[in-house]
């Protein structure tokens, strides 16, 4: 377990200097290694641990620990964060230990849709039919109301931006130039989302979920979160709940016939064991029989590459194509053409 922690601390020192510190705290600490194993089977053991204190931090402000979180007004940069943070474990050890063994990692990074948006116009280009999109691993479902958020895409050669009126203001870096599938919103006629544990946005207790497993030292994060909230209020997500193996043929049965079926998942795949994971391939090759099926996916399946965004098309000719190498929270895409 030692070593899990360490290789998740490596993955994210560049991101969070916080969190790598406490990372390497929980890695030093045989009480708190014993602790994430409460965590889930397939689920990210540091992640759950850090979001459970961060919600409850969220509902005890007042706890030291609260003075090194940017997303509570906390400040400082110094000093014993590991002291404050180990406090507060042991006072909520129990309350700790039962959540993280129900909760779910359900990171709703809206800002991952600057990496969809391109693949999306792929699948538009490529069909000349608008989209029909159904997302697995949806959480809360605000990637679903992609093309209702502002995009500004930097490059060396210039900046691209998108519906700059939009109150989700999405910003990337995107190398030495912005490819033509980064210049068009694409056209989505039908959206569904699809998750074991759907969260719903407008109850208080699961948004506090959902701003907890945010990053407390990534302000623009948290504001980024609270904007596509208040969309979602206004464009509400359509979210099944359901297992994936059950539920998905139902969608894809209900999904409009003149549209490009999308099937899409960002970090998902990751809490799903390899078998599980061949199995899904099957069932969409299975589901491909009638119509193509065209897979968007954003995963991290081997930690030497990082994020690896591609497209495969389920059906009679099928085809995959990786598009790009990109930031897992949607900071920088490396495009690999086009």
């Amino acid at each position: 377990m030692r070593q899990r922690v360490l290789d998740w601390e490596a993955i994210i020192h560049d991101d969070s200097e916080l969190y790598a510190r406490l990372a390497r705290c929980v890695a030093n600490d045989q009480f708190l290694l014993d602790l994430i194993q409460a965590t889930r089977p397939g689920q990210p053991e540091m992640n759950m641990l850090l979001a459970a204190v961060h919600y409850m931090l969220m509902a005890e402000p007042g706890h030291p620990l609260a003075d090194w979180y940017q997303s509570l007004g906390g400040k400082r940069t110094d000093g014993d964060l590991e002291g404050a943070f180990v406090d507060l474990v042991m006072q909520h050890r129990d309350a700790i230990a039962k959540l993280i063994a129900v909760r779910l990692v359900q990171t709703n990074e809206v800002a991952r849709c600057t990496f969809l948006l391109p693949a999306y116009n792929l699948v538009n280009k490529t069909t000349d039919l608008p989209i029909a999109l159904i997302e697995v691993g949806t959480s809360a479902g605000l990637t679903q109301n992609i093309d209702r958020y502002g995009y500004c895409y930097d490059s060396t050669a210039g900046r691209v931006e998108l519906a700059p009126e939009s109150a989700v203001h999405l910003e990337c870096s995107i190398g030495d130039h912005v490819p033509a599938l980064a210049t068009a919103i694409p056209e989505i006629v039908w959206r569904r989302g699809l998750d074991l544990n759907p969260v719903n946005v407008t109850d208080a207790d699961e948004a506090r979920w959902l701003q907890a497993l945010i990053w407390p030292d990534q302000v623009k994060r948290h504001e980024r979160l609270a904007a596509a909230i208040k969309v979602a209020q206004l464009h509400p997500p359509t979210v099944v709940g359901g297992d994936v193996f059950n539920t998905l043929p139902e969608l894809v049965r209900a999904a409009p016939a003149e549209a490009a079926l999308v099937v899409q998942h960002s970090w998902v795949l990751n809490q799903f064991s390899e078998q599980d994971r061949e199995r899904l391939y099957t069932l969409l090759d299975d589901l491909a029989a009638d119509r193509p099926v065209y897979r968007v996916g954003a995963e991290m399946l081997r930690k030497e590459r990082g994020t690896v965004l591609d497209l495969t098309v389920h059906g009679s000719s099928p085809w995959t194509a990786e598009l790009a190498d990109v930031h897992h929270h949607g900071t920088w895409i490396k495009w690999h053409s086009g």
